[in-house]
């Protein structure tokens, strides 16, 4: 007996293509957020290495000013770059701020991604327990006529004498 075609085949192979869209949009979607994390840790390094640098010369001018060897327009220059360095440190800020939005929104996106595999997976997974079920009785019915077959060919006949 000739194995029937499955009907829902074909569903059964877009809901496998759509498992492996999904597949490589969460492989996209992790990578997005590993760069997005990366770019916040780089940001949040450079913020550190600026507020370091900057403590470093405060503190040589706090020692400076101590000696009394700073004049007034040392003071002028100081207070000059302290109005630049609060402005820079400002900027690595909002970098910082910034790049920790995009690692949260890209770890949203991979959750969302990870969430729209796993119902592809779930609906590819229906219609392939429903192909398993269906080839299963198809199975059942081949070795069921086999069966009788097998019974119809050793049954003894009435009448006849040997």
């Amino acid at each position: 007996m000739a194995s029937p075609k499955y009907p829902l085949k074909p569903l059964l192979e877009h809901r496998e293509r759509a498992a492996r869209d999904r597949t490589a949009e969460l492989g996209g979607a992790v990578r997005a957020r590993e760069t997005a994390e990366l770019a916040k840790e780089r940001a949040e390094a450079t913020k550190r290495e600026a507020e370091s640098a900057d403590a470093a010369v405060r503190a040589e001018e706090a020692d400076l000013l101590d000696q009394g060897e700073l004049r007034a327009v040392d003071l002028a220059r100081g207070q000059a770059w302290e109005i630049g360095a609060q402005a820079r440190l400002a900027d690595l800020t909002r970098t910082v701020d910034v790049a920790g939005r995009r690692a949260v929104e890209a770890r949203t996106a991979e959750d969302g991604a990870r969430t729209e595999l796993a119902g592809a997976l779930a609906d590819r997974d229906v219609v392939a327990k429903d192909e398993a079920r269906f080839r299963a009785r198809h199975e059942k019915k081949v070795l069921a006529a086999e069966e009788e077959q097998a019974e119809e060919a050793f049954r003894p006949t009435r009448g006849v004498r040997g």
